[in-house]
């Protein structure tokens, strides 16, 4: 009869076959009997037996299978592994005849003639049923055979096996039994059919051969495919195929017949055989990827990775027979990746270390990476600004124009480069130079931007104030040129007068009334010209910290109403009209009566210069005890001020424009001068307008006597 698949190795049988070289050997115990073949010493015997399309198998005297080949597995839907070693009816009893006769019994008959003569003994049909799975459990399926006994003899000649062909003639046999009913039904001639038969014949012979075309097909397929493929069988993972790809990858070529611990022995330990071990039992596939394996060959062991699959093979009653083993060598590509890896590693270490915020993005502009520097100055979660959301980081003012310029970058491949203000991870916005390049393949493609972000903030801010300074200078060039300008007018004035008296004494210097009154304008002149370069020589003292205070109690109303006195020519001219608010009358202060006065003095002569005429000048004198401070308020109705002209009113030489209503000169040294003697009394000055046309107000605080 017939058996199943896998080839394994025949263990703990009575006696067994094996085929070496020309001769088939029967083991029996620890007695090897050698067969003789008859077939010339150059035929591998193994090969032909485990290869041949028809069904073999090998009984001992007591009917127990000794071997069996795939062949008769496949005819037989039994296992090898099943079969070796029982009884030949035990597993396939057969049925009875129509007749009542057991089918058995004419098998065993001509095996047992085998035995007895020594001689080949055929069977040209016997029907037999054998235990077939179908979807409805097992039934018996009555099949048909022809049967070939042939004695296998030791090296004395003794009979002590025989091996059965077998084959499969159920279709024919069902053919001749249509052909009778037909004959019978239809009343056709011998003739007719026969020429339906063999025309039915041909058919089957037609799908025979296709048959065999597909499955020599598929066996070449399965031995010339670059990916390595094995079938094995058994729970032992027995060795049934292995393609030429396999037999390289594992530089063996001896492993149809024996198991994978045999064949592979140096995978022990490496997990394979569990894993094997696991799919047998589970029937759950298993894959591999980038797994490595040490394999024996050659001068040295070697290392390799495989992708693989272990695929269980079910059997027709869904219980695991085997696994199916299909992979590929990718060491080369895990190579390259642990290379890749390794640059990757390097390229990281490299970029963490610079002292710039590295980024890289995908084509379309999609921040994908960031350095370690990046996280370290930004504070934020790690893939937080991955996308869009690195814009967040930006200062809202600069947003507009950094993405207005890396749209364009994107659109036009050209490089990228703006500055803008980043958020750092205390939340302050710092200066930063952003810039990015774009990566191209060989063909000109985009495949990714590597841009880096410095911080210039120091840089910016020394910017910032070079230009301050740059514009400083112009402002002090300019300031410069005024004074110069009031200085030559202010020196020019008084010399036509004094030109004059001079001229007039030459003139009539017998008039001693002319005399008198050309030394009288110049003595005036003379003293406005003294005064000016007395004020120049003040101010350079007090801006220098040379001058010396002569502090001493006094009254702060005694210092007011001397400088009302010095200023009551000015106001009188243009129509003023002053008012003096004393809310603290007898204030005493410790400090130099004659600065006082002349800081006094120089905010009365500001506001008549700039309060047009019949304009109201307001002095207010008030205690601030929890500051311990005199204030005095001079307020006017002039022509006020303008935020950029406040913030510089107390420089040197800073002045209003001058205008038709103003008469007075100056040098733009008054308030300046005033300051700088309110600081060195431990005071200040600070000066306030609502803007222009709407005056201004000036207060000066100092402290009260201890």
């Amino acid at each position: 009869m017939t058996v199943a698949w896998p080839s394994a190795p025949i263990i703990d049988q009575p006696t067994a076959i094996r085929l070496r070289g020309p001769f088939l050997v029967a083991a029996a115990g620890q007695q090897a009997i050698t067969l003789q073949s008859g077939f010339p010493m150059s035929v591998p015997h193994e090969a032909l037996f485990r290869h041949s399309p028809n069904a073999y198998m090998v009984l001992d005297r007591q009917m127990r299978y000794l071997d069996v080949n795939p062949a008769y597995e496949l005819l037989t839907g039994r296992r090898r592994g099943e079969l070796l070693g029982r009884g030949l009816f035990e597993m396939f009893p057969g049925t009875a005849n129509e007749d009542g006769s057991a089918q058995a019994d004419v098998l065993r008959a001509s095996i047992e003639r085998a035995f007895t003569t020594g001689e080949r003994d055929t069977l040209a049909l016997i029907p037999y049923a054998i235990e077939a799975q179908t979807a409805d459990g097992p039934v018996m399926d009555m099949r048909y055979w022809s049967a070939t006994h042939t004695p296998l003899r030791d090296a004395q000649g003794e009979v002590v096996a025989v091996m059965q062909h077998t084959t499969d003639v159920t279709e024919v046999q069902r053919l001749r039994e249509e052909l009778q009913r037909a004959r019978s039904a239809t009343g056709l001639t011998p003739d007719q059919l026969a020429e339906g038969v063999r025309s039915r014949a041909a058919a089957v012979q037609q799908d025979n051969i296709r048959l065999s075309a597909s499955q020599r097909f598929l066996t070449e397929l399965f031995a010339q495919a670059p990916g390595f493929m094995a079938v094995l069988r058994g729970p032992t993972q027995v060795f049934e195929l292995a393609n030429a790809a396999y037999l390289q990858l594992v530089d063996r070529q001896a492993v149809v017949g024996r198991s994978v611990r045999e064949v592979l022995p140096e995978l022990e330990g490496q997990g394979f055989f569990e894993l094997l071990d696991r799919v047998y039992r589970s029937g759950e596939p298993h894959v591999g990827r980038g797994t490595a394996v040490r394999l024996q060959g050659g001068d040295a062991p070697r290392e390799l990775f495989l992708d693989f699959v272990y695929q269980p093979i079910r059997g027709a009653g869904g219980e695991v027979e085997g696994i199916f083993v299909q992979g590929g060598d990718v060491t080369d590509r895990e190579s390259a990746l642990a290379a890749l890896r390794e640059s990757e590693a390097r390229f990281r270490t490299i970029a963490n270390l610079l002292p710039h915020m590295l980024w890289s993005t995908r084509p379309d502009g999609h921040h994908d990476w960031y350095n370690q520097r990046w996280y370290d100055f930004t504070g934020v979660p790690e893939g937080s600004t991955d996308g869009d959301a690195w814009s967040g980081m930006f200062h809202a003012d600069d947003q507009p124009r950094a993405w207005a310029r890396w749209r364009h970058s994107l659109a036009t491949g050209e490089p990228y480069e703006v500055e803008y203000r980043l958020r750092d991870r205390r939340g302050e916005y710092r200066w930063v130079l952003g810039r990015a390049l774009p990566v191209r393949d060989a063909e000109g493609r985009i495949t990714r931007w590597m841009g880096s972000c410095t911080v210039i903030h120091e840089i910016k801010e020394v910017q910032e104030r070079l230009e301050s300074s740059e514009q400083a200078l112009r402002d002090a060039a300019r300031q410069k040129d005024l004074f110069l300008a009031a200085l030559a007018h202010e020196l020019r004035n008084p010399l036509a007068p004094i030109a004059n008296a001079a001229r007039m004494i030459l003139l009539a210097p017998e008039q001693v009334d002319g005399v008198r009154y050309a030394a009288g304008i110049v003595d005036r002149q003379a003293a406005h010209m003294r005064h000016l370069v007395e004020d120049l020589l003040d101010v350079s003292r007090v801006t220098r910290g040379l001058a010396t205070l002569q502090k001493r109690p006094m009254h702060l109303r005694e210092a007011l109403d001397m400088a009302l006195e010095q200023t009551a020519a000015a106001m009188g001219a243009r129509g003023h009209r002053v008012e003096v608010v004393d809310e603290a009358p007898g204030l005493s202060l410790q400090a130099d009566p004659v600065r006082v006065a002349q800081i006094l003095s120089n905010l009365l002569n500001n506001a008549a210069k700039y309060t047009p005429d019949q304009g109201d000048v307001t002095v207010q004198v008030r205690v601030e005890p929890d500051r311990g401070m005199a204030l005095v308020r001079v307020c006017d109705t002039g022509i006020g001020m303008e935020p950029a002209l406040l913030a510089r009113v107390f420089d040197l030489f800073v002045q209003a424009e001058a205008t038709p209503a103003r008469f007075q000169g100056g040098l733009g040294i008054g308030l300046a001068l005033a300051r700088s003697l309110a600081q060195q009394h431990g005071g200040s000055l600070v000066a306030s307008s609502p803007g222009p046309g709407e005056g201004s107000v000036f207060e000066l605080r100092l402290p009260l006597a201890g």
